[in-house]
């Protein structure tokens, strides 16, 4: 399914060719994940998405207007999601991301932050690549709600994680919680 290098996973060929098969399954996911964006920044803002995996929610953000640039670990899912013309993918990760500082309007992270291992190293580089008054949306399983096996996250743990350095809300749509970092 997926090797390990460190604390991130690294997704193969055969798991990479599944997620084409899966984001049919998370497109509502998508969709709310696009409608809190739009809600909160306003095309044409620049997007980054920290692990786009098949770039679907990233085309659909670019559909929107928006300009969107995707960063994941596996390159085997970064050749699936060049299929969409629009977003620009690189490969990188969370803990050190290839981009110019104070460049994005929001960013966007579904269902990766529970990936990311070192936490604190990765998410002041996404504050670092926001400009002064921008969001950091996070999507995950409802980790306080039902066990997603280790693939979720509770309200507790996003707040930790995220307040050092944005003002956190959380909002909660079943199975989904759903946090909104704002860099003041």
């Amino acid at each position: 399914m997926f090797n390990t290098y460190g604390y991130f996973e690294h997704f193969d060929e055969k798991t990479a060719g599944a997620y084409r098969f899966i984001e049919v399954l998370l497109y509502w996911v998508y969709s709310i994940a696009t409608k809190t964006i739009s809600e909160l920044v306003p095309p044409p803002a620049r997007i980054l998405e920290v692990g786009p995996g098949t770039g679907k929610l990233a085309s659909m953000l670019s559909n929107r207007g928006y300009y969107v640039v995707g960063i994941d670990v596996s390159l085997p899912m970064l050749k699936r999601a060049k299929r969409f013309w629009r977003p620009d993918f690189a490969n990188g990760g969370s803990w050190r991301l290839p981009i110019i500082n104070a460049k994005f309007d929001a960013a966007v992270a579904t269902f990766t932050l529970h990936h990311w291992g070192d936490h604190e190293l990765s998410i002041r580089n996404v504050y670092e690549s926001l400009k002064l008054g921008s969001v950091f949306v996070v999507i995950e399983a409802d980790g306080d709600r039902f066990s997603a096996g280790g693939h979720s996250c509770t309200k507790d743990c996003l707040l930790n994680v995220l307040s050092p350095y944005f003002n956190v809300t959380i909002k909660k749509t079943f199975p989904l919680i759903i946090a909104i970092g704002r860099k003041d």
